[in-house]
């Protein structure tokens, strides 16, 4: 695999900072001592390289096989660099006896096989990178001529097998990547060795199983990755004697449960990433061991509730996503006792409702994720008490706009309005597409609840009492009440007509209503009919609660 173009022309521009030296063509010197070499025509290392040169980078060249004699100058090398050079081979002494050497990486190279023999002495080496370059295996005793190495990096080959003692020599080493090599197990006793280990990275390795006991050796290991493997689960004891870890990666696995205690042992945690696995429930106890943590990341579960007090012991807590989950319904005071809380995402669940204090112990948040769940409204005053609330986002629920949402509409025209541009009334019909920050208030009315007749009020009168929308003319000659799904009742006061008594029309008007839901168009037609008695006709226009 090459190395990114981009990271290349950003490396090239970094060197191309100091004022060019003589240097031998196509190679480029900058600052006295870095000398950047590119291009196809380099078949060879070039002469004359200067002997002061303390940094060399190979960039996209076509050197094949590096032997024991071109790089035997330049004593003050430290960092030597091979970048995206497809044909480079190196040959038992490429790099000669260099004591001065710290730094060498060769990445992006077809190196299918490599022999020690090629590094003859470094014993400065402390960063080596062999990374994207097709290696299939390392010998055994790979690593005896660079004892004193700090930082490993073998990412993106195709490792299969590691020897059990390759690293037996590195008792300095603070920082090993394996990551992308499919590997599918890890040998026993493989990390014994490495006592100072501060990073691990085993990131898409094919793992399906923790050997027991696979890193208690590990006493100062800080960082651990086991993303984007096949783990189903993890053994008891996983993380025991890892007192010292702050970042545990196990995303983007298969594990469909967690034991209570497997992260008990972690007092310094500080992120546990969870997200992309198959967990339906988490245990209560789950977190108590972990007082530190401050990020937690759950989304892409399958969550349908959290238990009471899982998060009761998160006091540093910053951070907590459970968003893509089946989330139906939150604990009482499921959020309670988090005064550090800044981010909570809990959209694309399931929930319907929320309580009136869901968040009010939450005095230092700053985002939450609500959209895309099931919520019609949300309680008056749900926010009140936080006072640091930069946005709320709110799209993709099915809110129904009327009274109970006045509230909430109000709030977001005032503090959250470009987050929730999206954010869409479902219901009733004739708001059914509004904007939430751009919905008038007086457009939120609700139907009254039913409640005991009132012998005070006519039925007609006490149809409009109860309709959402009563829509008006300026005499009040005419009242029409409507609710959410039709218009129900129609009140015209008639002047007098005089006797009725023959047949034909007797009356026909209409009128332009208004109310707080729009206006509506009505027309009335009486006709006589036989014996003194008159038939009234009433046209409404099709949308009675259309927007003005």
């Amino acid at each position: 695999m090459m190395c990114p173009r981009p990271l290349l022309l950003c490396l090239q521009g970094l060197l191309l900072g100091g004022f060019a030296q003589a240097c031998p063509p196509p190679c480029q010197c900058y600052e006295g001592t870095k000398v950047f070499c590119s291009g196809e025509e380099i078949w060879g290392i070039p002469e004359g390289l200067p002997g002061n040169a303390t940094q060399l980078f190979f960039v996209e060249t076509s050197l094949a096989a590096l032997g024991s004699g071109p790089l035997s100058n330049g004593s003050s090398l430290a960092r030597l660099v091979f970048l995206n050079n497809p044909r480079l081979s190196l040959e038992a002494g490429a790099f000669g006896e260099r004591a001065s050497l710290t730094e060498l990486e060769v990445s992006g190279s077809n190196l299918s096989a490599l022999s020690s023999e090629a590094f003859g002495s470094l014993p400065q080496l402390r960063s080596l990178f062999l990374t994207f370059s097709a290696l299939r295996a390392l010998e055994p005793g790979f690593f005896h001529r660079t004892p004193g190495l700090q930082a490993l990096h073998l990412q993106g080959n195709a490792i299969a097998a590691l020897p059990p003692r390759i690293f037996s020599p590195l008792r300095e080493l603070r920082a090993l990547d394996l990551s992308h090599n499919p590997m599918a197990q890890l040998p026993d006793r493989l990390f014994h060795p490495l006592a100072r280990l501060q990073v691990l990275k085993l990131s898409d390795i094919g793992l399906t199983r923790l050997p027991l006991g696979t890193f208690r050796p590990l006493r100062s290991l800080q960082e651990l990755s086991l993303d984007r493997n096949a783990l189903a689960d993890l053994p008891p004891g996983a993380f025991s004697g890892l007192s010292h870890l702050r970042r545990l990666q196990l995303q983007h696995n298969a594990l469909a449960s967690l034991r209570p205690c497997i992260f008990a042992c972690l007092p310094n945690l500080d992120s546990l990433n969870l997200e992309g696995n198959r967990l339906s429930a988490l245990p209560a106890g789950l977190l108590r061991g972990t007082p530190n943590l401050s990020q937690l990341l759950a989304a892409s579960n399958r969550l349908e509730t959290l238990p009471a007090g899982i998060f009761s012991s998160l006091l540093q807590v910053q951070t907590i996503v459970l968003s893509h989950n089946r989330l139906a319904h939150l604990p009482t005071g499921a959020f309670r006792d988090l005064p550090s809380l800044t981010t909570l995402q809990l959209d694309h669940n399931h929930l319907t409702a929320l309580a009136g204090d869901t968040f009010h112990n939450l005095t230092s948040l700053e985002v939450l994720g609500l959209a895309g769940n099931r919520l019609q409204a949300l309680p008056p005053g749900i926010f009140d008490y936080n006072d640091y609330l930069l946005g709320v986002a709110l799209k993709d629920n099915p809110w129904v706009c009327d009274c109970r949402l006045a509230p909430l509409a109000s709030w977001i025209r005032n503090w959250s309005a470009p987050l929730n541009s999206q954010t869409f009334c479902a219901s009733p019909d004739h708001l059914k597409g509004w904007a939430l920050p751009a919905l008038p208030q007086e457009q939120l009315v609700c139907l009254a609840a039913p409640g005991p007749a009132d012998s005070s009020l006519s039925p007609g009168e006490a149809e409009t009492a109860r309709a959402p929308c009563t829509y008006r003319d300026p005499d009040g000659t005419v009242q029409l009440a409507c609710d959410t799904a039709a218009c129900h009742w129609l009140t015209v006061h008639l002047p007098p007509q005089g006797d009725w008594t023959g047949r034909g029309l007797a009356y026909e008007s209409d009128w332009v209503l208004n109310s707080s839901c729009g206006t509506v168009r009505v027309s009335v037609a009486i006709r006589a009919e036989p014996g003194g008695t008159a038939r009234e006709e009433e046209a409404v226009s099709p949308n009675p609660c259309s927007e003005p």
